[in-house]
């Protein structure tokens, strides 16, 4: 019950905030358009916000990606292993090996995250508040690879394919 509600949670998140930064991105972009053209006046602060916000977006949706088994996957040389067992260990390696370097990748931004004490140029925000949703996003990629890791490695897609 509890994990159920966790995930939930956390789909939420996903959603919301892939959803609502892509939003976001688009309105400050119409917006920027529109004052340069129209009123001949620029926002400074728009386009770090931009920046922030499409890593934002890419971290958040590729969770949300993998919940959804959006994302991109090769099968065509597992599925042509006549060995059901050889289709399931290469799986299980190609998930082991992509959990791994998620955990790499989020020890390593957590690491980037802590060191970004210097100021924006233009909104002189810590840099680190910027970079937070990198490890976030990993974080959630590892949480959605490990909910779906035993269904991933046994589910055969030979018989799809043929």
């Amino acid at each position: 019950m509890f994990f159920k509600k966790l995930d939930k949670a956390i789909s939420w998140i996903e959603d919301i905030v892939s959803g609502s930064c892509l939003a976001a991105i688009v309105v400050i972009a119409a917006v920027c358009v529109f004052g340069r053209y129209i009123f001949h006046i620029g926002f400074l602060w728009a386009d770090e916000v931009n920046q922030t916000l499409l890593v934002a977006v890419g971290m958040f949706g590729s969770a949300r990606a993998i919940r959804s088994n959006g994302h991109a996957e090769f099968t065509s040389f597992i599925s042509n292993q006549k060995s059901r067992t050889a289709r399931i260990a290469m799986r299980a390696l190609i998930n082991i090996l992509t959990v791994a370097l998620l955990v790499f990748m989020f020890v390593i931004s957590v690491q980037f995250t802590l060191g970004g004490t210097m100021k924006s140029t233009v909104l002189r925000v810590p840099r680190m508040y910027f970079y937070m949703s990198i490890p976030m996003g990993f974080g959630f990629c590892i949480y959605e690879y490990l909910k779906t890791f035993k269904k991933k490695i046994l589910t055969d897609t030979r018989s799809e394919n043929e």
